[in-house]
């Protein structure tokens, strides 16, 4: 039976490793999407103990471990490509950071620098979330607005708001929640967005590794189910 749930625990493993690695190939083409890596912890079966004799006790010998299961997921933020588009309401932020968005009064951060003009004249996202300035505060843009480097609007005192994250986590696709710390090392680049980081080809390569290795461990499954079954009628006719 120990092998049985071994290999019955691998391929849990292997259909976790099958859904990032599909939800990652699914958003190669999403706007600053960071791709999603699975990491995984031993399970803690038992303590193994022996008596000695001698000393007329037991003695712990170690732990036996059942195998692994999946412990988190969570994204990797190397930087994407950053293509030029065109359009100047498209930002890509070159570097470490996040923009600071508003949606229903929450805060949430994105690399995803697809923006446009609201019809109140706010610069937002695709999702209508309002993108913020240093003071938290709406992006009111005209026609002919522009945005240096460091995230200067126009030659005022206003700038785009680029922070840093620590303990982030993931909302959806493109957005995350986390502690603040200030950004540096970037460079704000109107005109741009940052594409996706998932390496289309890597993930292929991934996926069939896991989709071979999930195949593997469901006949192992299946053998130790009829060697099990053998034995006991071996067993039955003793």
């Amino acid at each position: 039976m120990r092998g049985i749930y071994f290999a019955g625990n691998g391929m849990l493993n292997s259909l976790a490793d099958l859904n990032t690695i599909s939800n990652n190939l699914a958003n190669v083409d999403t706007t600053g999407y960071k791709k999603d890596i699975n990491s995984f912890r031993a399970v803690y079966e038992r303590e193994i103990s022996s008596y000695n004799q001698k000393k007329q006790k037991l003695e712990t010998l170690g732990n036996l471990y059942a195998g692994t299961v999946l412990d988190d997921i969570s994204p990797t933020f190397s930087q994407g490509e950053i293509v030029d588009t065109g359009n100047k309401y498209d930002f890509a932020i070159e570097g470490k950071g996040f923009f600071k968005v508003e949606r229903d009064g929450e805060f949430f951060y994105t690399r995803n620098g697809e923006f446009k003009r609201n019809s109140e004249g706010y610069l937002v996202n695709n999702s209508g979330d309002y993108i913020l300035n240093v003071d938290n505060e709406r992006i009111e843009v005209n026609e002919d607005f522009f945005v240096n480097g460091n995230g200067n609007i126009n030659n005022t005192n206003e700038y785009i708001n680029v922070v840093d994250l620590e303990n982030h986590t993931k909302h959806g696709y493109t957005l995350f929640q986390g502690d603040e710390i200030e950004a540096q090392d970037f460079t704000l680049r109107q005109y741009s967005i940052e594409k996706s980081n998932v390496n289309a080809l890597n993930e292929m390569v991934n996926l069939i590794n896991a989709n071979r290795k999930f195949d593997i461990l469901q006949k192992a499954v299946t053998s130790n189910d009829g060697l099990n079954a053998k034995i006991s009628e071996i067993a039955q006719n003793i």
